[in-house]
């Protein structure tokens, strides 16, 4: 009976044993998928993030809040300098290997120590004031094969929602800040802005921050000017006419294998849908066109103008290339729709002619062009970004001069090559 009763006992312990083990083990996993919380009473803080690890970092009192995701351990560094307040952000790193990542911030990119500073970024009618007040340096000992940033658009982090915005990069190969594709997301609290960063080089200082855009005002002193030539845009509104005519008739004829997947469309439903012809529309008046200036004509949510491309994407109607850090749309060609920047080289003359004169002496530098071609520098500048955007030219950074060389890698020197054979 006394020998029934310790067994008895040890099965009880052991049952509760197991259950508290189960317990723990239940309440780990609980932690882990929702995330690790942690307050910095200063202004720096270096921690270990383990693999699929979420961390959110609350830098006390300064209301800073910054949180990081890895598919792979980190070694983090991250420092905040004093009197940056009332700030955010998001960073998803996708990397092939463990690595250590240093985050530095400063207010103002004369803080850092540069040998030369980047000028400010520019696109189309658009003016882009710094007003963020907050840079992020980053540095890592190994390639970040990509990374995503996410910003939370809210007055909290002052980031109007009402306002529109764009996260910019800046690295010394550069002489400007880029822009970057920027989407505006939606979701269940606030709405926020995401960008992704691919093939970060190891041991190389990246600078990310975000740019108000702003319209530039239209100046009403050229209104009698476009009254006079009006009949001139009539006739360029239907050269456009036409020629969606002439494309929407080679897409009706052409024999090409379509793979739809999900969609159950004609052909005939979607040239007709309103909002793809617009896309159509623009995408053919700017081939190469990026997808936030898409956004910004096309006067529609993200999701919806995704949702569209990709109908446009999977029936071959249009189709889209990254270059840099931009994806760009073209018409749909059976050829590497890249060819089209044949066509935006020979609508920008001096572009091509300033690509020529580096072919012709590889290692020149910007000031030098200016002085060549007797052209105002900010306006070599503009050339020169249309270059990079392009993928056309490299740089290298010998001294205090950044020279500029051919990227004969590209595709479209391939396919000039291949079409001197």
């Amino acid at each position: 009976m006394a020998l029934k009763f310790i067994e008895g006992k040890k099965k009880l312990i052991f049952c509760i044993s197991l259950a508290l083990l189960m317990s723990l083990q239940y309440e780990f996993l609980i932690s882990v998928a929702q995330g690790r919380n942690e307050t910095v009473s200063g202004y720096q803080y270096h921690d270990f993030i383990t693999a699929n690890e979420t961390v959110s970092y609350n830098f006390n009192p300064s209301n800073v809040n910054f949180e990081i995701f890895s598919n792979d351990l980190i070694e983090l560094n991250i420092e905040y300098e004093s009197d940056i307040r009332d700030r955010q952000a998001f960073f998803i790193v996708n990397t092939n290997n463990s690595l250590i990542l240093n985050i530095s911030t400063r207010a103002s990119i004369n803080r850092y120590n540069l040998a030369d500073f980047p000028q400010e970024p520019s696109r189309g009618n658009n003016r882009y004031q710094y007003r963020y007040n907050c840079i992020y340096k980053i540095r890592s000992n190994q390639t970040i094969e990509n990374l995503t940033l996410r910003y939370v658009k809210n007055a909290q982090f002052e980031l109007d929602s009402n306002k529109r915005y764009s996260i910019t990069l800046f690295e010394s190969s550069l002489e400007s800040w880029e822009i970057m594709d920027t989407i505006e997301i939606e979701n269940e609290t606030s709405p926020y802005l995401e960008s992704s960063i691919s093939n970060l080089s190891s041991n190389t200082d990246y600078y990310i921050t975000i740019y108000e855009i702003e319209n530039i005002p239209y100046d009403w002193t050229w209104l009698f000017i476009l009254i006079a030539i009006g009949v001139i845009f009539g006739v360029l509104s239907l050269a456009i006419l036409i020629s969606r005519k002439d494309y929407f008739q080679y897409l009706r004829t052409r024999t090409i294998p379509v793979e739809k997947g999900a969609h159950r469309l004609s052909l005939e439903q979607v040239l007709e849908n309103e909002n793809r012809g617009k896309i159509i529309d623009l995408i053919l008046k700017k081939p190469g066109i990026h997808f936030n200036e898409l956004l910004r004509e096309m006067d529609i949510a993200a999701g919806n103008l995704v949702w569209h491309l990709d109908i446009l994407e999977t029936y071959k109607v249009v189709g889209k290339k990254r270059i840099g850090n931009f994806v760009a749309y073209f018409p749909y060609y059976q050829k590497n729709p890249l060819s089209n920047i044949d066509l935006k080289l020979q609508k920008s003359k001096l572009t091509l002619e300033i690509l020529e004169m580096i072919e012709r002496e590889p290692g020149i530098w910007n000031n030098f062009i200016t002085k060549r071609m007797k052209v105002d520098h900010k306006t070599i500048q503009y050339h020169i970004n249309k270059l990079i955007e392009l993928n056309l030219i490299n740089f290298k950074k010998e001294g205090r001069k950044k020279k500029i060389y051919p990227n004969f890698d590209s595709e479209y020197y391939k396919k000039k090559n291949d079409d001197n054979l």
